[in-house]
């Protein structure tokens, strides 16, 4: 049977990067652009005054907010901050927990310490602790965008390698105790070598499983910070009159958080972003699935791999 979920999810995901890349080409509108407030007449029956926010039309394919920004141009060009911190994040998680997970995973006499420090690590909530650090230097902050995205990037990589680690050491230890790998070293294989040639090849497709994982729980806990006004690249707070909270990249959470008080009137600006980081979540969940079923696949038809 023909895995359609790797199809499906791998060219939706696809078309989600290809967008983050290219997006500001294919933006209708500068991203500073704000369609003018005003009088028209057009005839003694047809004139009036218009104002923001304006609804989907041909002008702007899905609207403009409340200031008059059109939301495709804005969701086109905060998409890369959204895709890539993801794809970014998650490539790090991978890395450094996968690392470490191997290494000890082959140290059986290290285990208690190094479980007890990265166990430690992966029980605190990750939303709580970077909320909390971060909620005093994101709002109406001096730093720029790109330091702003580094910071928490950083720290959402240090908060969620250790659920990696603990699950590729639980793998690597198990493959630690075959006859193969109790032979290699031996046979006087170092630890490089093991890890090169023998477990990096059976757990590849594990870790593509869980790097697409990761990015769904950096996604996830993205939108999560978003829905709490800590938005990615910065927060700015204006106080004159209601608070109103700005997404100053406009990542796609950003722009959820921002909106979410149009669940009620003007519901296009609210249900376009929304939309769309669904959709993001919803491909790169398929392509999970997919990766997943054809792992199980190839282990069934060769089970020595």
């Amino acid at each position: 049977m023909t895995n359609w979920r790797l199809w499906v999810g791998g060219i939706a995901t696809s078309l989600i990067i290809l967008i983050a890349l290219i997006g500001p080409i294919l933006a209708p509108y500068e991203k500073d652009y704000v369609e003018p407030t005003g009088y028209y007449y057009n005839g003694p029956d047809d004139f009036g005054f218009h104002a923001s926010p304006y609804p989907p039309s041909k002008e702007h394919l899905l609207g403009t907010d409340e200031w008059g920004y059109d939301i495709l141009t804005l969701l086109l060009y905060g998409a890369k901050y959204t895709v890539f911190v993801g794809i970014g994040v998650a490539l790090f998680r991978i890395f450094i927990g996968g690392a470490l997970g191997i290494w000890f995973g082959l140290s059986l006499s290290k285990k208690k310490k190094t479980n007890s420090v990265f166990g430690l690590l992966g029980s605190i909530p990750a939303f709580l602790i970077i909320y909390f650090l971060l909620i005093g230097i994101t709002i109406n902050s001096p730093l720029s965008v790109m330091e702003l995205v580094t910071l928490q990037s950083i720290l959402m990589i240090l908060l969620g390698f250790p659920g990696v680690y603990a699950a590729i050491y639980s793998k690597t230890s198990e493959l630690a105790k075959e006859e193969y790998i109790t032979a290699t070293k031996a046979l006087g294989a170092g630890k490089i070598r093991i890890m090169r040639k023998h477990i990096l090849p059976h757990l590849k497709g594990t870790l593509l499983a869980m790097f697409i994982k990761e990015i769904i729980l950096v996604l996830t806990l993205i939108g999560q910070l978003g829905v709490f006004n800590l938005f990615l690249g910065g927060t700015i707070l204006r106080l004159h009159g209601p608070p109103v909270y700005i997404s100053i990249s406009r990542d796609w959470a950003g722009l959820i958080g921002q909106w979410r008080s149009f669940i009620y009137d003007f519901q296009w600006i609210l249900f376009f972003p929304l939309l769309a980081f669904i959709l993001m979540l919803f491909s790169f969940y398929i392509l999970s699935r997919g990766i997943e079923l054809k792992q199980k696949t190839t282990l069934q038809k060769f089970p020595h791999i």
